[in-house]
């Protein structure tokens, strides 16, 4: 008696526990819809986020665990009509606690993953290497150090400068000759950027720092009283790109030269596949590199390699970002998925087609979901070899 006692004293402790818990997550649903019912402020937007990352962790596991509710119930279900009407056996249920276990394991694991990607995971800044050989880089940029980053989604740092500030420090070390970022700096407006401009100012490469603009920095996905105030915002964040030292290409191209030899980098303004807004205008950003042997180009959504890019101009290497990876998906040595592949067929990594090269950088930040879950946040050094300079090594040998 008092063993049955205790565990319905247990039970109601529990149910008491759970009631408090969904309303306190439904209420949390409703503050976060509310929030972006509103014009954008960016500390708003900023706990939104994270309250979107509180229902998350909440409602992901508890949605894995039902589909093994469900599966119990209709294999439950099913045995008992079968039963009912054909064997007729003296086993009324069938033992399948086993799938509410596994079920509850799995759910658990989901949940400590999901944690880990908000209070780890976006913060857990990785390197990827890549090393890609060119017949038309000149020998004398052989061994050309460029860092890529993208995707930064500023005001999601808006508590975590010190993590930008590390970022910053990583691209440091990596001793980068030039240093692209592939667009999307803000979530929204131009006043997420308050406060960081020292920090990208800190950023250093010798022959340049260059930018682009992606399609969360044009203010598409605001409600602008006027298209005035809509272009004074965007005036705004190109200023500050300016500021914080990156050269912003806007549908134009800059050229490099070492010892009377050139390698061009162009940018395009924003090009994306409906229902992304185009922007860019390719014919405008790489007049003038006609005769440039080697050519860099920056392009936000990588869907714009395979539209305008492959196949129909002689650049030799695009970096793209846009994607995320999603922020989630699965990596095991060079095989990885993640949902996003279902939207973009090239969302992440290097893809070659004859002569031509398009690398996809996951991003540094973060939107929406505070965290990164597999696909963590990325900054991308790829060393440029010359073919020329490798046949001149080796006739020097041979000598």
């Amino acid at each position: 008696m008092l063993k049955e006692e205790g565990h319905l004293h247990f039970l109601r402790i529990f149910d008491t526990f759970y009631i408090i818990e969904v309303v306190f997550i439904a209420i949390m649903m409703l503050l976060v819809m509310g929030s972006f019912s509103r014009l954008f402020n960016v500390k708003r937007t900023y706990y939104s986020s994270q309250g979107i990352g509180i229902v998350m962790a909440d409602m992901i596991p508890k949605l894995l665990f039902a589909v093994f509710v469900i599966i119990f119930a209709l294999i439950q279900g099913g045995y008992v009509l079968i039963n009912k009407f054909f064997i007729h056996s003296h086993l009324l249920r069938l033992n399948l606690d086993i799938v509410l276990l596994i079920g509850s394991a799995l759910s658990f694991t989901l949940f400590i993953l999901v944690l880990r990607g908000i209070m780890v995971g976006r913060f857990d800044f990785k390197v990827e290497e890549e090393t890609l050989h060119f017949e038309t880089l000149p020998k004398e940029f052989d061994k050309l150090r460029v860092v890529q980053i993208s995707d930064i989604h500023i005001g999601s740092f808006f508590k975590h400068r010190d993590q930008i500030a590390k970022a910053v420090d990583i691209v440091n070390t990596l001793k980068p000759d030039i240093i692209v970022f592939t667009g999307d700096m803000v979530n929204h407006i131009a006043d997420e950027t308050k406060g960081f401009e020292s920090i990208f100012q800190k950023l250093h490469a010798p022959l340049g720092k260059f930018a682009i603009l992606g399609n969360h920095d044009y203010g598409d996905y605001v409600k602008w009283d006027s298209k005035e105030e809509k272009q004074k915002n965007l005036d705004a964040l190109c200023e500050f790109e300016r500021r914080a030292g990156f050269d912003l290409l806007l549908n134009e191209n800059r050229i490099i030269e070492k010892n009377g030899h050139k390698i061009a980098i162009i940018g395009v303004e924003n090009w994306g596949t409906p229902p992304f807004v185009q922007y860019g205008y390719l014919p405008d950003a790489v007049k003038g590199t006609e005769e440039i042997p080697f050519k860099l180009l920056l392009s936000h959504d990588p869907s714009h390699w395979d539209e305008q890019i492959v196949d129909k101009t002689d650049i030799n290497l695009t970096l793209s970002g846009h994607t995320h990876g999603m922020q989630f998906g699965i990596r095991i040595g060079d095989w990885q998925w993640s949902p996003v592949q279902w939207r973009y067929e090239k969302w992440h990594g290097l893809y070659s087609h004859h002569k031509q090269n398009l690398y996809v950088n996951r991003g540094l930040g973060h939107i929406g979901f505070p965290g990164r879950i597999g696909m963590l946040p990325e900054i991308t050094l790829l060393e440029l070899r010359s073919a020329s300079a490798k046949k001149e090594g080796v006739n020097m040998l041979s000598i």
